[in-house]
């Protein structure tokens, strides 16, 4: 098995949850945005993942595994979501 390493990333305002999470596996794998070939639609329901978190009241955390990473994303102390993702590649 390769190496796992943990990368973290904080939606910037306004930034759709599905678009920060798009974001953060590319980062995590050294990829560029547009040119990496995971494709999140294929995995996740968007508009679902965008509808979460919206209510920053709620202390949650959603994890799910995607592009040979776990995706992990919780809510900090404010209720905004952190997304932390372990590369497994």
């Amino acid at each position: 098995m390769g190496n796992q390493q943990s990368f973290h990333y904080e939606p910037v305002e306004g930034e759709e949850l599905s678009t920060a999470v798009v974001t953060a596996v590319a980062e995590a794998h050294d990829e560029d945005v547009i040119e990496q070939k995971w494709l999140i639609s294929e995995d996740i329901n968007t508009d679902a993942l965008d509808g979460l978190f919206q209510d920053h009241q709620l202390k949650m955390t959603l994890q799910f595994e995607a592009d040979t990473t776990t995706v992990t994303i919780i809510a900090d102390e404010m209720g905004y979501p952190v997304i932390k993702v372990e590369s497994h590649r």
